[in-house]
């Protein structure tokens, strides 16, 4: 029972991470703070379901993570980001990445919850689907903090209103 409030509760976070990210797909000014909520969201996602894994395999999720971090920092340099620093907003060009794993991150606890509560299925003690959501949650990371800490203080400064497009060329 406990485990199923767990993965209902990763169900809830991994479809607030998706909704959080939606101002990439608008390309909208957002607030520097609304950047971390989509990774840290998505980590409290991982670490449930690494939590109440059956199958405890570390060296998977090592890797997964390793491996996730690296894509989600290469992932990050081809970000084209427009600062406002007066405003302390930020706008990239529409970037389906992040959305694509955050949505991802969603269907695998879905997935959880189905193979695990509604199947009545024995696990095999792999860790796959874990690991799976540590890698996107450390690409969902490492995506936010080389945007935020490399990309972002380069940026070339325009006036935004947040939650507004300015439909201005976004520039490396």
């Amino acid at each position: 029972m406990i485990g199923l409030v767990f993965h209902l509760a990763a169900v809830l976070l991994a479809a607030l991470a998706l909704w959080s990210i939606r101002h990439e797909l608008t390309e909208r000014a957002t607030a520097r703070l609304a950047w971390a909520v989509t990774p840290a969201l998505a980590i409290v996602v991982a670490a449930i379901l690494l939590i109440v894994s059956p199958g405890k395999r570390y060296e998977l999720w090592v890797a997964a993570i390793v491996i996730g971090l690296l894509l989600g920092a290469f992932a990050g340099l081809l970000l084209k980001v427009n600062r406002d620093y007066g405003q302390g907003l930020v706008r990239v060009a529409r970037a389906w990445d992040g959305a694509g794993a955050a949505a991802l991150l969603l269907l695998l606890t879905l997935a959880r919850v189905v193979t695990s509560h509604l199947m009545n299925r024995s696990s095999g003690k792999f860790g796959v689907l874990g690991a799976a959501a540590a890698l996107l949650a450390a690409y969902l990371a490492a995506r936010y903090l080389v945007e935020r800490f490399y990309k972002s203080p380069r940026a070339i400064h325009l006036d935004m209103t947040l939650g507004k497009n300015p439909k201005r060329t976004l520039v490396a």
